[in-house]
């Protein structure tokens, strides 16, 4: 059994500079009870002013050998804040960690499934990350596992995409950044790729998270995107076969997971009739 405080911890990612994000956000988390919710803002990393060390956290040898196109300044410090909140939870005392992008829109559900979580995680259900969004809401939805009567936790066929908000485990966290001691991908890439990885991912059938808010709709991510450098055409080749291999990937973990989850819950319901 794992002791998982009813009150979870929020981080939220905000740029010092976005200050009309901070509010829409802050004022979204005063509207929750909170007795039932604590949150804190974190100054994430500005892609226009990046460090040497920021530079050298970037693979950009993998990337280019996968045939990817570079990333962009505002996708490195996306990814490098997100690093940040990771960082936290694997060095923290909390079991568990709310992690939130600033330019979303709460549902007045959420302390709800932050619970059920908690109380699911304590029993011995151990997961990595629980995305509390879904942008793939085009795709079919395998529910998993019953967090309570009315919260279900699955995952979207074959990945989802997207880091608005998710619950990090410390193990998770922790395996994640061992995994990944360098930036590959996009933040979302890298926390979904459950294939590449091996965390054990899922999303919440109903989601409580969602992109926008009243903050207006500039992108920071976006900025200097005309200064992305262009994709290398001649390893056109390498993206073609890390895209098959990607697609070949995703389908034999995704059925792996289903027939593992199955097998523990058939094993748990014979256990229940001895």
């Amino acid at each position: 059994m794992v002791h998982v405080p009813s009150k979870m911890k929020c981080i939220i990612i905000n740029l010092p500079r976005a200050n009309a994000r901070r509010e829409a956000m802050y004022k979204q988390f005063c509207s929750l009870d909170p007795l039932d919710v604590q949150f804190e803002f974190l100054s994430g990393v500005d892609g226009r002013n990046l460090t040497e060390q920021d530079w050298a956290l970037v693979d950009t040898t993998s990337r280019d050998r996968e045939g990817r196109r570079a990333l962009s300044q505002g996708m490195i410090g996306c990814h490098l804040s997100h690093r940040k909140a990771l960082d936290i939870v694997a060095t923290g005392d909390d079991e568990l960690v709310a992690i939130f992008e600033d330019d979303v829109t709460l549902s007045k559900d959420l302390v709800t499934v932050l619970h059920a979580l908690s109380r699911l995680y304590s029993t011995g259900y151990e997961f990595d990350f629980v995305f509390l969004h879904r942008r793939r809401v085009d795709k079919p939805f395998v529910a998993l596992k019953r967090a309570d009567e009315s919260i279900t936790l699955g995952i979207t066929k074959f990945s989802d995409h997207g880091a608005l908000g998710y619950v990090a485990s410390k193990r998770g966290a922790t395996r994640l950044l061992k995994r990944y001691p360098r930036i590959v991908h996009q933040a979302d890439h890298t926390l979904h790729a459950y294939w590449e990885s091996g965390s054990n991912v899922y999303s919440v059938e109903t989601p409580v998270v969602f992109h926008g808010n009243d903050a207006g709709d500039h992108s920071f991510l976006q900025e200097g995107a005309a200064f992305r450098p262009n994709r290398n055409f001649r390893r056109l080749g390498h993206r073609a076969l890390t895209l098959c291999r990607e697609e070949v990937l995703k389908r034999i973990f995704f059925y792996r997971k289903l027939w593992k989850e199955r097998k523990a819950q058939r094993q748990s319901q014979e256990r229940l009739y001895l």
